[in-house]
């Protein structure tokens, strides 16, 4: 492949996954270029929680700016809607819609949706929990909250607001959550199961999952810092895409770290990537750690210290900008490459490396070849 048609794409084999577009709604706000702007900018995004809240782990947290689920999504179906599949909904908005609410993406019947997950909405279930043991009858609940308590409840709806008819598929993977959905699509347009994908993760913010995260942390460890919110990503075979890739996924590989080394589960993890993408790891212009808070976190990031340029690992704003976003967090990973190399002509052609790493030991890494876009 020459130089220019790695900068453009041109020689990619049809039949390899493309992304040619994405949104984010983060805690730099609603909108693809809220977050572009924010991580170029490497802005801080903690704010003092909520009242609301109650008494939290942690007094600071990064949430949507002003996320107000009826004003984005109207009032009708949307009074008792959990925050995930909220967060979800307005990140589809943004990607297969204009600003005009009109459909900007060109879909068949064989589009499908793959969302990673943590656990869904726990705020959700705790809540639904509460009323069945404080109520003056355990029977005494709101069935209405039932239908927003199941896992796969965000990527279905998803699907239902915007007519998507494809296999349709929620991931349940914690950090790595992103880039097991990325494969996951990957996989199914390979096999012909679907001509394109909407794909990516989501973690809502709620007092539940602080103080979860905050009981799940190692002894000695303060309680992390929660961020939440929604990355998705159109994702299609090269030889079909309307519009100019943004970025090729050359591979994607998965780890499960059974050894409690997670240094070595990385490292392992992403030359296998970087080897299946026919890369070496000096090529690697950008690498992103998933920089989750705790010793894995700081494993991985050596790992990829040791593995790629110095200069790669700079190259990209840490996301602890956006504090612990769990399962989003991959998906912040991938845009915020997407968002550097936009404002770059340099990144062309270059290769960039994304990790995560989770509690339960899931490693995975994802191997991209950046396209950029226009300004």
């Amino acid at each position: 492949m020459s130089n220019a048609d790695a900068a453009s794409g041109a020689a990619l084999p049809p039949d390899t996954p493309v992304i040619t577009g994405w949104s984010a709604v983060s805690p730099y706000g609603v909108g693809r270029a809220a977050f572009a702007a924010g991580v170029r900018a490497g802005a801080k995004t903690a704010v003092k929680a909520d009242a609301a809240s109650g008494t939290l782990p942690s007094p600071e947290v990064c949430t949507v700016p002003g996320f107000d689920v009826q004003e984005l999504l109207g009032k009708r179906g949307t009074a008792k809607m959990d925050r995930l599949t909220a967060l979800a909904l307005v990140a589809s908005d943004g990607l297969l819609r204009d600003a005009d609410g009109a459909p900007s993406v060109a879909t068949d019947d064989r589009t499908g949706v793959v969302l990673g997950i943590t656990m869904g909405s726990l705020e959700n279930v705790t809540d639904f929990l509460r009323q069945s043991y404080t109520n003056e009858r355990p029977f005494y609940v709101d069935a209405g909250r039932i239908p927003f308590g199941s896992l796969n409840h965000a990527a279905g709806a998803c699907a239902i607001r915007h007519g998507l008819k494809g296999p349709n598929t929620t991931v349940a993977g914690g950090r790595a959550a992103g880039l097991l959905a990325l494969n996951y699509a990957r996989r199914l347009l390979a096999q012909g199961r679907a001509t394109q994908y909407v794909a990516g993760s989501a973690e809502e913010f709620s007092a539940a999952h602080a103080w979860y995260e905050a009981t799940a942390a190692q002894p000695g460890e303060p309680a992390p810092l929660l961020g939440e919110g929604c990355g998705l990503f159109l994702v299609e075979p090269a030889g079909r895409a309307e519009r100019p890739p943004l970025a090729a996924v050359l591979a994607v590989e998965t780890r499960v770290d059974i050894d409690d080394d997670p240094f070595a589960a990385v490292s392992a993890c992403a030359r296998r990537a970087l080897e299946r993408a026919g890369a070496g790891a000096d090529e690697v212009w950008a690498a992103v750690p998933s920089a989750a808070p705790s010793a894995a976190g700081r494993a991985e990031h050596e790992a990829l210290a040791a593995l790629v340029p110095t200069a790669a690992l700079g190259r990209v704003p840490s996301m602890e900008l956006l504090g612990d976003t769990s399962a989003a967090s991959a998906s912040f990973q991938i845009a915020a490459v997407l968002s550097v190399a936009a404002a770059d002509p340099d990144s062309r052609g270059r290769i960039a490396l994304v990790t995560a790493v989770d509690r339960d030991g899931a490693v995975a890494a994802a191997v991209l070849r950046l396209f950029g876009e226009d300004a």
